[in-house]
């Protein structure tokens, strides 16, 4: 009977993960069809009245700094936008998704990702599929802003029925337990939000996570779902 619970468990761990991600992307597109819009709309319109202004340096001053703000508000939204737009999970295998979001972070960062990829990789579930993009977005974020990494290094493999990722970094490193309790008390620590949200994605899958760092030896996490 406990065994029966708790595949039950994880099958609804699986829905919920689909159903946030549909979720997500509706947030997105109305983001984009929605605010981004007017506030492209109203930079527009500050443009315009700045150089109407210019006669006036004190008014044409706080015209063109309004103008500076919507443009740093509309750039880290685009970056938002870009960043969780919808990477074709149900059309695209696992290979293609990793590879195409290890170019973005490239492209996004301009740091190499050095990535281990076997082509006999084949494809897996969409919840997993999605667990796995999503933590490979969140630790090559984190390893970016906030490890002093010079490299970065992602591999997956399969493992029988399991789905092994591996991300690592040369960076300054840190204690895992202490980030973790603490994301535990406040949900947002340093700059290490989302190993928490890791992890509670791997619990919810049923796979493992291992976090292993330390002050000046750099991280590696590595997460094993079910590719079924």
């Amino acid at each position: 009977m406990t065994e029966v619970r708790d595949a039950e468990a994880r099958a609804a761990s699986r829905r919920l993960l689909a159903t946030s991600e549909r979720e997500l992307q509706r947030i997105v597109l109305d983001m984009h069809d929605g605010p981004v819009q007017d506030i492209f709309a109203a930079l527009s319109q500050l443009q315009v009245l700045e150089r109407a202004l210019a006669a006036d340096p004190t008014a044409a001053q706080r015209a063109a700094q309004a103008v500076r703000l919507l443009e740093r508000a509309l750039g880290e939204i685009r970056n938002f936008i870009g960043a969780f737009r919808p990477p074709g999970f149900e059309r695209r295998e696992l290979g293609q998704i990793i590879e195409g979001l290890a170019v973005q972070h490239e492209t996004l960062t301009e740091q190499a990702v050095e990535l281990e990829l076997p082509g006999e990789l084949g494809d897996c579930a969409l919840p997993t599929k999605i667990a796995i993009y999503r933590i490979l977005q969140e630790a090559l974020a984190n390893g970016h802003r906030h490890s002093g990494a010079t490299r970065q290094r992602v591999s997956v493999e399969r493992r029988g029925l399991v789905i092994a990722l591996t991300v690592s970094d040369d960076g300054r490193g840190f204690e895992p337990q202490r980030v973790l309790a603490r994301e535990e008390d406040v949900g947002v620590e340093g700059g290490h939000f989302g190993l928490r949200g890791i992890q509670d994605r791997v619990e919810m899958l049923g796979g493992t996570f291992t976090l292993e760092s330390a002050p000046g030896r750099g991280t590696s996490l590595t997460v094993e779902l079910p590719a079924e």
